[in-house]
């Protein structure tokens, strides 16, 4: 109960940060604020991942704990990449395109939108994270090139739960591939996983390693 009250207030939080724009409002400011709602989505992610950790042995939490603090970093990193390129307000607006597809994913009218943020923002991290987005509700061809799209050109990217866009794109596709019977494709994708990735999450958390180690190829 009390996650689904985080998870509803970051929501609101990001509804009303990012659709409520100040006209003539200067560009020191605008950092601020991105930085400012930066920290409050941190904060309560936090809160969300602590009440999700009682739950797992001692041994597990500090396990889950370090990668987290790895994947955070990364995702940090990434993101600082993105400040250094485009100005706050275009980050606000690249954000605000982001959230349209987050709240109703698989809605045209997500899909209009994040088409936009990749026709103005090509080479951000909320890029990659769209073009994955775009590659789960595909199917057939498209689902593949989208997949095989984010492998190539956004693999160092990241969503804020940790998850890293290159690792996630070769998980689904080397499912797609298994229900296609295409068994030597997905093989080779998740031992790139194990060898590359050995850190890689899913979106509940979960390592994406020990969710294929169990997988029979023959």
């Amino acid at each position: 109960m009390k996650i689904l009250s985080i998870t509803l207030l970051l929501s609101i939080l990001l509804l009303f940060s990012f659709s409520s724009t100040a006209s003539g409002q200067e560009e020191e400011q605008l950092k601020i604020e991105v930085k400012e709602l930066k920290a409050r989505v941190e904060k309560l992610e936090k809160e969300v991942q602590e009440i999700k950790d009682r739950a797992m042995p001692v041994q597990s939490q500090s396990q889950a704990q370090e990668r987290r603090k790895i994947l955070r970093e990364k995702f940090n990193k990434r993101w600082q990449k993105d400040s250094e390129k485009y100005s706050s307000e275009q980050l606000r607006d690249l954000e605000n395109l982001y959230q349209v597809a987050n709240k109703n994913w698989r809605s045209e009218e997500a899909k209009k939108s994040l088409e936009e943020l990749l026709k103005k923002y090509p080479d951000t991290n909320r890029t990659g994270c769209a073009v994955l987005y775009m590659a789960q509700w595909a199917e057939g061809e498209e689902k593949e090139k989208r997949l095989k799209e984010a492998m190539e050109k956004f693999d160092d990217c990241f969503y804020g739960n940790g998850v890293q866009v290159g690792a996630y794109a070769r998980y689904l596709l080397g499912y797609y591939y298994l229900d296609k019977g295409e068994k030597e494709k997905a093989k080779t994708l998740f031992n790139e996983i194990l060898e590359k990735y050995p850190d890689a999450v899913g979106h509940d958390g979960e390592s994406l390693a020990e969710k294929i180690k169990g997988i029979k190829f023959e």
